[in-house]
């Protein structure tokens, strides 16, 4: 936040600039749409600018950030904190092969504004039940981390697949999404994921693992 706003005349405070809002504005003189969403779990926007300016824009925030400790991160960090807040990823725990019930998001969904395309077709699912549903877990690994692809097993009989997972180093712990059968779906429920061979024991997460309450996020 010390970058930005020593960079711009718009007031980035949380009554005026809420979680989860947009404005146009301007840092370092660049003109650009700025998100107060991020993919990390803390406090931070995301920028939005024409190509041709992020150079100067990225120098300008690291002029600016530098007495703060500010420094480069890659995806792998990337990865580990979203994993730690629960986030799904576009690609892995959401696809175009399943819906928003199949990736427990039916709290996104609103049934009572006027109709909207797959609102029927999510209304049947729902009524007919689910085959798969994606679950959030923390496994027990050793010397690996879910990677995605890893087939998830009650005792002998397969019953899902990983789709991504990573080492949150934060909270110390192994951290995963998979798709599993209904039944095994629940919070507290166990399975064990074959992690390059070896048999790790998994249980089911009602909540992210990290500042589960977004307080961070709100600050």
């Amino acid at each position: 936040q010390m970058c930005i706003s020593d960079r711009t005349d718009t007031p980035l405070d949380s009554e005026s600039f809420p979680w989860l809002t947009g404005r146009e504005m301007t840092v370092a003189g660049v003109a650009l749409i700025a998100l107060r969403v991020n993919y990390v779990g803390e406090l931070g926007w995301e920028l939005h600018a024409p190509m041709e300016h992020l150079p100067a824009l990225y120098d300008a925030l690291w002029e600016q950030g530098e007495p703060f400790g500010i420094a480069n991160f890659g995806l792998y960090a990337v990865n580990s904190l979203r994993m730690e807040k629960g986030y799904r990823g576009w690609g892995a725990e959401l696809t175009n092969e399943v819906t928003m019930l199949d990736a427990d998001m039916e709290r996104f969904i609103r049934f009572d504004k006027p109709d909207f395309i797959g609102r029927q077709a999510t209304l049947d699912q729902q009524a007919q039940g689910l085959a798969m549903k994606l679950v959030y877990f923390q496994v027990d690994s050793t010397d690996s981390d879910v990677r995605g692809g890893e087939p998830v097993f009650v005792g002998d009989t397969c019953i899902g697949v990983t789709t991504s997972g990573a080492w949150g180093h934060g909270v110390g712990q192994g951290l995963g999404f998979a798709y599993v059968d209904p039944p095994n779906a629940d919070p507290g429920c166990s399975f064990h994921i074959e992690l390059l061979g070896e048999s790790c024991p998994a249980t089911v997460l009602a909540e992210p693992v990290y500042d589960p309450g977004n307080e961070r996020l709100r600050a």
